[in-house]
Protein backbone atom coordinates (compact mmCIF):
# COMPACT_ATOMS: atom_id res chain seq x y z
CA UNK A 1 0.00 0.00 0.00
CA UNK A 2 1.35 3.13 -0.47
CA UNK A 3 0.64 4.82 2.95
CA UNK A 4 0.57 8.94 4.39
CA UNK A 5 1.50 9.37 7.66
CA UNK A 6 0.63 12.61 9.44
CA UNK A 7 2.98 14.23 12.16
CA UNK A 8 2.45 16.82 14.22
CA UNK A 9 3.82 20.03 12.28
CA UNK A 10 6.15 21.67 14.86
CA UNK A 11 8.92 24.38 14.74
CA UNK A 12 11.85 23.55 16.53
CA UNK A 13 11.62 26.01 19.34
CA UNK A 14 15.14 27.27 19.19
CA UNK A 15 15.37 27.89 15.27
CA UNK A 16 11.83 28.70 14.19
CA UNK A 17 12.78 28.45 10.56
CA UNK A 18 13.45 24.49 10.67
CA UNK A 19 10.35 22.07 11.18
CA UNK A 20 11.30 19.34 13.60
CA UNK A 21 12.12 16.41 11.67
CA UNK A 22 11.37 12.65 11.71
CA UNK A 23 13.28 11.30 13.89
CA UNK A 24 12.97 14.37 15.60
CA UNK A 25 16.17 16.77 16.66
CA UNK A 26 15.38 16.74 20.29
CA UNK A 27 11.83 16.49 22.21
CA UNK A 28 9.03 15.36 20.45
CA UNK A 29 7.92 12.07 21.76
CA UNK A 30 5.00 11.91 18.57
CA UNK A 31 7.57 12.22 15.99
CA UNK A 32 9.75 9.42 17.59
CA UNK A 33 6.59 7.47 17.45
CA UNK A 34 5.98 8.14 13.71
CA UNK A 35 9.15 7.13 12.61
CA UNK A 36 8.91 3.58 14.45
CA UNK A 37 6.03 3.42 12.44
CA UNK A 38 7.24 4.32 9.62
CA UNK A 39 10.09 1.63 9.84
CA UNK A 40 7.58 -0.99 10.31
CA UNK A 41 5.58 -0.01 7.51
CA UNK A 42 8.94 -0.42 5.11
CA UNK A 43 9.76 -3.45 6.62
CA UNK A 44 6.75 -4.84 5.65
CA UNK A 45 7.08 -3.77 2.27
CA UNK A 46 4.64 -0.54 2.00
CA UNK A 47 5.27 2.70 0.33
CA UNK A 48 5.47 5.95 2.78
CA UNK A 49 4.34 9.36 2.24
CA UNK A 50 5.37 11.55 5.04
CA UNK A 51 3.49 15.05 5.70
CA UNK A 52 4.27 17.62 8.15
CA UNK A 53 8.27 17.14 8.76
CA UNK A 54 9.80 19.40 5.71
CA UNK A 55 13.42 19.00 5.98
CA UNK A 56 13.46 14.98 7.29
CA UNK A 57 15.71 13.12 5.67
CA UNK A 58 14.46 9.77 3.65
CA UNK A 59 15.95 6.59 5.43
CA UNK A 60 14.99 4.71 2.05
CA UNK A 61 13.45 5.18 -1.71
CA UNK A 62 10.12 4.13 -0.60
CA UNK A 63 9.91 7.24 1.54
CA UNK A 64 8.61 10.42 0.08
CA UNK A 65 8.84 13.79 2.05
CA UNK A 66 6.56 16.15 1.42
CA UNK A 67 7.74 19.87 1.47
CA UNK A 68 4.23 21.06 3.61
CA UNK A 69 4.40 21.69 7.53
CA UNK A 70 1.53 24.61 7.29
CA UNK A 71 -1.53 23.09 7.74
CA UNK A 72 -3.51 24.48 5.03
CA UNK A 73 -0.33 23.18 3.18
CA UNK A 74 -0.69 19.64 3.84
CA UNK A 75 -4.76 19.99 3.18
CA UNK A 76 -3.84 21.38 0.02
CA UNK A 77 -1.42 18.45 -0.70
CA UNK A 78 -4.20 16.02 0.09
CA UNK A 79 -6.97 17.29 -2.10
CA UNK A 80 -4.05 17.53 -4.76
CA UNK A 81 -3.50 15.52 -7.80
CA UNK A 82 -0.32 14.33 -5.68
CA UNK A 83 -2.36 12.18 -3.57
CA UNK A 84 -4.51 10.38 -6.29
CA UNK A 85 -2.24 7.25 -5.15
CA UNK A 86 -2.67 7.24 -1.69
CA UNK A 87 -4.30 4.18 -0.46
CA UNK A 88 -4.59 5.12 3.30
CA UNK A 89 -3.49 8.09 5.70
CA UNK A 90 -2.73 7.37 8.99
CA UNK A 91 -2.77 11.13 11.35
CA UNK A 92 -0.51 11.39 14.08
CA UNK A 93 -1.28 14.53 14.06
CA UNK A 94 -3.81 15.24 17.16
CA UNK A 95 -6.52 17.28 15.52
CA UNK A 96 -4.32 19.56 12.94
CA UNK A 97 -5.60 17.40 9.89
CA UNK A 98 -9.85 17.56 9.43
CA UNK A 99 -10.66 15.03 8.24
CA UNK A 100 -14.26 16.29 6.85
CA UNK A 101 -11.66 18.06 4.78
CA UNK A 102 -10.08 15.38 2.71
CA UNK A 103 -11.45 13.73 -0.59
CA UNK A 104 -14.63 11.91 -0.27
CA UNK A 105 -13.60 7.86 -0.02
CA UNK A 106 -10.29 8.89 1.38
CA UNK A 107 -9.58 6.16 3.50
CA UNK A 108 -8.33 7.81 7.02
CA UNK A 109 -7.44 6.90 10.55
CA UNK A 110 -5.90 8.52 13.36
CA UNK A 111 -3.82 7.56 16.31
CA UNK A 112 -4.50 9.87 19.76
CA UNK A 113 -1.70 11.00 21.57
CA UNK A 114 -2.71 13.72 24.14
CA UNK A 115 -4.83 13.34 27.40
CA UNK A 116 -8.73 13.85 26.85
CA UNK A 117 -10.92 13.53 23.65
CA UNK A 118 -9.53 13.85 20.72
CA UNK A 119 -10.20 16.65 18.80
CA UNK A 120 -11.68 14.71 15.32
CA UNK A 121 -12.80 11.33 16.82
CA UNK A 122 -13.92 9.25 13.60
CA UNK A 123 -11.70 6.28 13.13
CA UNK A 124 -9.40 7.45 16.19
CA UNK A 125 -7.19 4.85 17.39
CA UNK A 126 -5.92 5.06 21.27
CA UNK A 127 -2.41 3.88 22.83
CA UNK A 128 -4.11 2.52 25.95
CA UNK A 129 -7.28 1.40 27.69
CA UNK A 130 -6.67 4.18 30.19
CA UNK A 131 -6.89 6.86 27.29
CA UNK A 132 -9.54 5.56 25.60
CA UNK A 133 -11.57 5.50 28.78
CA UNK A 134 -10.93 8.60 29.53
CA UNK A 135 -12.00 10.04 26.19
CA UNK A 136 -14.96 7.89 26.32
CA UNK A 137 -14.67 5.97 23.23
CA UNK A 138 -15.14 1.91 24.83
CA UNK A 139 -15.34 0.41 20.83
CA UNK A 140 -12.66 1.94 19.59
CA UNK A 141 -9.31 -0.25 18.60
CA UNK A 142 -6.21 0.16 21.07
CA UNK A 143 -2.41 -0.65 19.21
CA UNK A 144 0.21 0.33 21.91
CA UNK A 145 3.24 3.14 20.79
CA UNK A 146 5.90 0.57 18.63
CA UNK A 147 9.93 0.49 19.14
CA UNK A 148 12.42 -0.45 16.51
CA UNK A 149 15.58 -1.92 18.54
CA UNK A 150 17.36 -0.92 15.90
CA UNK A 151 17.34 2.79 16.76
CA UNK A 152 18.02 2.09 20.08
CA UNK A 153 20.83 0.95 22.01
CA UNK A 154 21.46 -2.10 24.38
CA UNK A 155 23.69 -1.92 27.40
CA UNK A 156 23.11 -4.72 30.07
CA UNK A 157 25.83 -3.19 32.57
CA UNK A 158 24.32 0.39 34.03
CA UNK A 159 25.94 3.59 35.60
CA UNK A 160 24.44 4.60 39.10
CA UNK A 161 22.11 7.11 37.81
CA UNK A 162 18.42 7.70 37.60
CA UNK A 163 16.99 9.42 34.40
CA UNK A 164 14.21 11.51 33.92
CA UNK A 165 13.51 12.11 30.53
CA UNK A 166 10.69 14.52 28.61
CA UNK A 167 9.21 17.76 29.54
CA UNK A 168 10.18 19.06 33.11
CA UNK A 169 6.53 19.96 34.17
CA UNK A 170 4.38 19.57 37.44
CA UNK A 171 1.73 16.48 35.19
CA UNK A 172 4.74 14.84 34.57
CA UNK A 173 5.86 14.29 37.85
CA UNK A 174 9.86 16.41 37.76
CA UNK A 175 9.73 16.93 41.59
CA UNK A 176 8.39 13.36 42.40
CA UNK A 177 11.17 11.82 40.66
CA UNK A 178 14.26 14.25 42.47
CA UNK A 179 12.04 13.64 45.33
CA UNK A 180 12.62 9.56 44.65
CA UNK A 181 16.03 9.71 43.93
CA UNK A 182 16.99 12.03 46.75
CA UNK A 183 15.48 9.23 49.08
CA UNK A 184 16.85 6.62 47.11
CA UNK A 185 20.65 8.29 47.88
CA UNK A 186 20.70 8.32 43.82
CA UNK A 187 21.73 11.33 41.12
CA UNK A 188 18.86 12.01 39.16
CA UNK A 189 19.87 13.04 35.13
CA UNK A 190 17.19 15.19 34.25
CA UNK A 191 16.93 15.81 30.47
CA UNK A 192 14.14 18.17 28.82
CA UNK A 193 12.71 21.25 28.04
CA UNK A 194 11.77 23.31 30.69
CA UNK A 195 8.94 26.33 30.28
CA UNK A 196 7.66 26.34 33.40
CA UNK A 197 10.72 28.70 35.75
CA UNK A 198 9.14 28.82 38.86
CA UNK A 199 8.77 24.93 38.91
CA UNK A 200 12.44 24.43 37.88
CA UNK A 201 13.40 26.34 40.78
CA UNK A 202 11.25 24.60 43.29
CA UNK A 203 12.94 21.49 42.19
CA UNK A 204 16.01 23.14 42.14
CA UNK A 205 15.78 24.70 45.98
CA UNK A 206 14.38 21.37 47.62
CA UNK A 207 16.80 18.73 45.54
CA UNK A 208 19.57 21.00 43.90
CA UNK A 209 22.49 18.55 45.59
CA UNK A 210 20.33 15.54 44.20
CA UNK A 211 20.03 16.20 40.53
CA UNK A 212 22.27 17.00 37.55
CA UNK A 213 20.30 19.17 34.45
CA UNK A 214 21.26 18.62 31.05
CA UNK A 215 18.65 20.32 29.07
CA UNK A 216 17.10 18.57 25.63
CA UNK A 217 19.09 16.20 24.37
CA UNK A 218 19.30 14.16 20.99
CA UNK A 219 21.35 12.00 18.80
CA UNK A 220 23.91 10.31 20.79
CA UNK A 221 23.85 11.84 23.99
CA UNK A 222 19.91 11.01 24.22
CA UNK A 223 21.13 7.36 23.78
CA UNK A 224 24.16 7.30 25.72
CA UNK A 225 21.45 8.37 28.71
CA UNK A 226 18.49 6.04 28.35
CA UNK A 227 21.01 3.15 27.70
CA UNK A 228 23.13 3.55 31.00
CA UNK A 229 20.82 4.44 33.36
CA UNK A 230 20.17 2.76 36.19
CA UNK A 231 16.09 2.89 35.16
CA UNK A 232 13.91 5.70 33.51
CA UNK A 233 11.77 7.46 36.47
CA UNK A 234 8.12 8.46 34.47
CA UNK A 235 6.36 9.30 37.54
CA UNK A 236 3.11 11.05 35.78
CA UNK A 237 0.56 12.55 37.92
CA UNK A 238 -3.36 13.33 38.14
CA UNK A 239 -2.59 16.96 38.32
CA UNK A 240 -4.09 19.30 35.92
CA UNK A 241 -2.52 19.22 32.41
CA UNK A 242 -1.81 21.20 29.86
CA UNK A 243 -5.04 20.70 27.75
CA UNK A 244 -7.47 21.53 30.88
CA UNK A 245 -8.54 18.14 31.85
CA UNK A 246 -6.52 15.99 34.75
CA UNK A 247 -3.50 14.15 33.19
CA UNK A 248 -3.56 10.53 32.04
CA UNK A 249 -0.38 9.26 30.98
CA UNK A 250 -1.51 8.35 27.16
CA UNK A 251 1.14 6.22 26.23
CA UNK A 252 4.80 6.93 27.27
CA UNK A 253 7.08 7.06 24.78
CA UNK A 254 9.76 6.73 26.72
CA UNK A 255 8.73 3.68 28.66
CA UNK A 256 9.18 1.45 25.18
CA UNK A 257 12.57 3.22 24.37
CA UNK A 258 13.94 2.52 28.10
CA UNK A 259 13.14 -0.65 27.81
CA UNK A 260 14.46 -1.68 23.87
CA UNK A 261 17.70 -0.31 25.67
CA UNK A 262 17.32 -2.82 28.62
CA UNK A 263 16.74 0.14 30.82
CA UNK A 264 14.24 -0.55 33.46
CA UNK A 265 11.51 1.78 34.51
CA UNK A 266 9.89 2.84 37.64
CA UNK A 267 6.71 4.74 36.90
CA UNK A 268 3.07 5.88 38.65
CA UNK A 269 0.25 3.65 38.06
CA UNK A 270 -1.35 7.05 36.12
CA UNK A 271 -3.50 6.55 33.15
CA UNK A 272 -1.39 3.88 30.35
CA UNK A 273 1.44 3.03 32.92
CA UNK A 274 -0.64 0.77 34.94
CA UNK A 275 -1.07 -1.24 31.85
CA UNK A 276 2.30 -1.12 30.65
CA UNK A 277 5.31 -0.78 33.67
CA UNK A 278 4.66 -4.33 35.26
CA UNK A 279 6.27 -5.88 32.51
CA UNK A 280 9.24 -3.61 32.50
CA UNK A 281 9.70 -1.95 36.00
CA UNK A 282 8.26 -0.96 38.85
CA UNK A 283 4.97 0.67 40.12
CA UNK A 284 5.25 3.55 42.95
CA UNK A 285 2.10 5.46 44.52
CA UNK A 286 1.73 9.12 43.26
CA UNK A 287 3.28 12.01 45.02
CA UNK A 288 6.81 13.00 46.51
CA UNK A 289 6.66 11.46 50.25
CA UNK A 290 9.35 8.43 49.67
CA UNK A 291 10.77 7.16 52.77
CA UNK A 292 14.44 5.98 51.89
CA UNK A 293 13.15 2.48 52.47
CA UNK A 294 10.56 2.53 50.11
CA UNK A 295 12.57 4.25 47.09
CA UNK A 296 15.73 1.42 47.98
CA UNK A 297 13.25 -1.50 47.61
CA UNK A 298 11.88 -0.05 44.50
CA UNK A 299 15.26 0.22 43.24
CA UNK A 300 16.07 -3.27 44.49
CA UNK A 301 13.05 -5.01 42.88
CA UNK A 302 14.07 -3.72 39.09
CA UNK A 303 14.25 -6.20 36.22
CA UNK A 304 17.52 -7.36 34.43
CA UNK A 305 17.86 -5.67 31.65
CA UNK A 306 17.61 -9.12 29.22
CA UNK A 307 13.99 -9.55 30.31
CA UNK A 308 13.10 -5.81 30.01
CA UNK A 309 14.27 -5.64 26.69
CA UNK A 310 12.85 -9.15 25.99
CA UNK A 311 9.74 -7.77 27.18
CA UNK A 312 9.71 -4.65 25.37
CA UNK A 313 10.14 -6.49 22.09
CA UNK A 314 8.04 -9.05 22.41
CA UNK A 315 5.20 -6.54 23.16
CA UNK A 316 6.05 -3.36 21.24
CA UNK A 317 8.24 -4.28 18.18
CA UNK A 318 7.70 -2.21 15.59
CA UNK A 319 6.89 -4.53 13.08
CA UNK A 320 4.42 -6.39 15.10
CA UNK A 321 2.79 -3.50 15.94
CA UNK A 322 2.89 -2.09 12.06
CA UNK A 323 1.02 -5.27 11.10
CA UNK A 324 -1.89 -4.72 13.95
CA UNK A 325 -2.16 -0.89 12.08
CA UNK A 326 -2.30 -2.64 8.94
CA UNK A 327 -4.88 -4.78 9.84
CA UNK A 328 -7.13 -1.59 10.74
CA UNK A 329 -5.92 -0.02 7.35
CA UNK A 330 -7.26 -3.04 5.38
CA UNK A 331 -10.37 -3.41 7.67
CA UNK A 332 -10.75 0.65 6.70
CA UNK A 333 -10.79 0.20 3.24
CA UNK A 334 -13.37 -2.31 3.23
CA UNK A 335 -15.89 0.20 5.17
CA UNK A 336 -15.27 0.29 8.85
CA UNK A 337 -16.01 3.18 10.38
CA UNK A 338 -15.82 3.97 14.19
CA UNK A 339 -16.45 6.90 15.99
Amino acid sequence: MRVVLVTMALRVPTDPSRWITVPPQGYAGIHWIVANQMDGLLRLGHEVVLLGAPGTEPPSPEVTVVDAGEIDDMHAWLNGPEAAGVDVVHDFSCGQIDPDRLPAGMAYLSSHHLTGRPKYPRNCIYVSYAQRAQAGNDNAPVVRISVNDARYRFRADKDDYLLYLGRISEFKGTYEAAAFAHAAGCRLVVAGPSWEEDYLKRIESDFGDTIDLVGEVGGERRLELISRATAVMVLSQSTMGPWGVVWCEPGSTVVSEAAACGTPVIATPNGCLAEIVPAVGVLVAEGSQFTPEEAAAAVAGLPEPDAVRAAALQRWDHVLVAKQFETLYHEVLAGRTWS
